[in-house]
């Protein structure tokens, strides 16, 4: 009975050893998905914090009235508005030299 019992646990201990061979290869795998996650994760609560800040910095009551002056071109009592023209930028032109006919000649000819 004991050589039965011994085959018994050996076969157990095979089974199991077999079983736990994928899991164990495949353990860097899931290391590497869940540092991905982790990072999506920290970017999106980062994000978060940006968003619930914009909505304060959105509902406090100078931002509020800075945001209905600008929009409805408003102003305070004794507030001075100064308009400028947009800038307009032209392109510079190009200098092309200035070569005498010879030297044009010789570059036809020679280059």
């Amino acid at each position: 009975m004991s050589i039965f019992r011994k085959i018994v646990f050996f076969g157990a201990f095979v089974f199991f050893l077999l079983s736990l061979i994928p899991n164990l290869l495949n353990y860097k795998n899931h290391l590497v998905f869940f540092q991905k996650i982790k990072e999506a994760y920290e970017k999106e609560k980062k994000k978060n914090i940006e968003l619930k800040t914009k909505i304060l910095r959105q509902k406090s009551v100078y931002e509020l009235e800075k945001n209905i002056r600008n929009n409805l071109n408003l102003t305070r009592k004794n507030e001075m508005v100064v308009l400028l023209p947009p800038l307009k930028i032209s392109p510079s032109p190009t200098p092309t030299p200035f070569l005498s006919n010879w030297q044009k000649w010789l570059k036809v000819f020679w280059e």
